[in-house]
């Protein structure tokens, strides 16, 4: 009898593959998976629903609806629906390839259905050819599996963090993922060559004849996906023959390397490692910067009876972010050069945020006085991971501390700053408008941006 209600139920509903637009509607069974607000000329309640058959659809409704519906519709519950309306595909952004797509109105209905052969998500991974035709092209996002070349994270040339991780397909071909700073720890640094990672939802670009997907306030990323969906994809992948170091690993180089390769015609930013160490800290180009959390612009200090503050000019309620940005000469037995080192690297050498070594031990007001504390990271040897910028800039992405290996005689003179005691108040803290406290990030095997 059982099986016969389930052969029933079935006959009564839709497939989701077979709606299509102005038809009328019929009975579905779907398990909602994702629910977001869109981006772009109007805003509308968006949700991705999937059914028994791995099928999967949009369906959107007014935002001035939103807690009608938050009341009932739950993520990952299963429902049947009726009282939709049947419509053309959402044409901006969309997580799903449908001829047709839903709306929700006041007179939809769902009740609920407890079904755990409904899939948990939903992927439409597309292969490299397919992505030739789909550079910038906002209609669509874009799902992609591969197996995981090289991972690491870069700066911008402000300073944000961003990361780029290379992925190869099962046919070999290779693409890089680009993680924007309000994404980047989505893929972290416990990801390494050989990983399978599948990201749901980019935006596709070329960047130099190398294919990008580019994150979107959408993407999330599964590490190693075991679900039955991926099976055969992973299985295809775990087959390619094993990587060697040198194809996982960017290339050591000297700093007399580094200064040939920036007199080059360079296309593309080039990555590279080099054991150096600091010469010299450049204090009249400042060593932070502070920046909003909401919008992410420059912070001003500001005292307020006393306490100091950082206030941005757009934005209340906001988290002052401070990085580091230190530009200083670097230096090897062959020559030394001129580099930017960037928040990850420079609290790498030190050991502390940059947001304590300013509210500890620096004039919070003050970028340009270098503290004590921040020289410590003068001629020690370090392993750098690092970036030739097209114009020939030199960006430290990474650093680690490394026993010393020379003996040479330094030709670089350090810079004389002596300690200080600030001379303004503490930055405030414990306050609920604007915190000095940034938010750590969470590892998690499925993270969404």
């Amino acid at each position: 009898m059982i099986s016969m209600l389930t052969t029933t139920t079935q006959m009564e509903c839709q497939r989701v593959r077979d709606i299509r637009e102005r038809q009328k509607h019929r009975i579905i069974e779907v398990r909602v998976l994702r629910r977001w607000i869109s981006r772009g000329k109007k805003e509308e309640l968006c949700y991705q629903l999937v059914d028994v058959f791995g099928d999967c659809i949009e369906a959107v409704a007014e935002v001035k609806h939103v807690k009608h519906f938050d009341s009932v519709i739950q993520l990952q519950c299963c429902y049947r629906v009726s009282g939709y309306i049947c419509t053309g595909p959402r044409t901006y952004m969309a997580t799903v390839d449908h001829k047709a797509s839903l709306v929700f109105g006041q007179k939809a209905r769902f009740d609920p259905l407890p079904n755990p052969n409904i899939p948990i998500i939903y992927f439409n991974f597309a292969t490299y050819e397919t992505l030739k035709t789909r550079i910038k092209d906002s209609r669509i996002l874009t799902d992609y599996i591969g197996r995981v070349k090289k991972n690491a994270m870069r700066s911008t040339g402000t300073g944000k963090d961003l990361r780029k991780t290379r992925l190869q397909d099962d046919k070999g071909n290779e693409v890089e993922i680009t993680l924007w700073p309000d994404a980047c720890n989505l893929i972290g640094d416990d990801v390494v060559p050989g990983d399978i990672v599948a990201i749901c939802s980019t935006s596709v670009s070329e960047y130099k004849g190398l294919l990008q997907l580019e994150s979107t306030h959408l993407t999330t990323v599964v590490l190693n996906p075991d679900m039955p969906e991926t099976v055969e994809y992973v299985h295809r992948l775990r087959a390619l023959p094993p990587m060697s170091s040198t194809e996982t690993q960017d290339k050591k180089v000297t700093i007399l390397d580094l200064q040939l390769i920036g007199q080059e015609n360079i296309q593309i930013p080039r990555n590279f490692i080099c054991e150096a160490q600091i010469k010299e800290i450049h204090e009249d180009r400042g060593w932070f910067y502070v920046h909003c959390s909401k919008c992410s612009s420059k912070l001003y200090p500001e005292l307020d009876n006393g306490e100091l503050n950082f206030v941005c000019r757009d934005d209340d309620d906001i988290i002052p972010i401070f990085r580091y940005s230190v530009n200083a000469t670097i230096e090897d037995a062959t020559g030394s050069a001129e580099a930017v080192f960037f928040n990850e690297s420079m609290q790498a050498l030190l050991n502390i945020s940059c947001k304590d070594m300013v509210t500890k031990h620096a004039d919070a007001t003050n970028p340009r006085n270098v503290p004590h504390q921040l020289m410590s990271a003068i001629d020690k040897q370090s392993l750098l991971h690092l970036t030739v910028k097209n114009d020939g800039k030199i960006v430290i992405n990474s650093a680690s501390k490394v026993a010393s290996t020379t003996s040479y005689q330094s030709t670089g003179n350090k810079t004389g700053i002596t300690p200080f005691t600030p001379t303004t108040p503490a930055p405030k803290s414990g306050t609920s408008k604007r915190q000095l406290e940034e938010s750590p990030g969470q590892d998690k095997k499925m993270k969404r941006a």
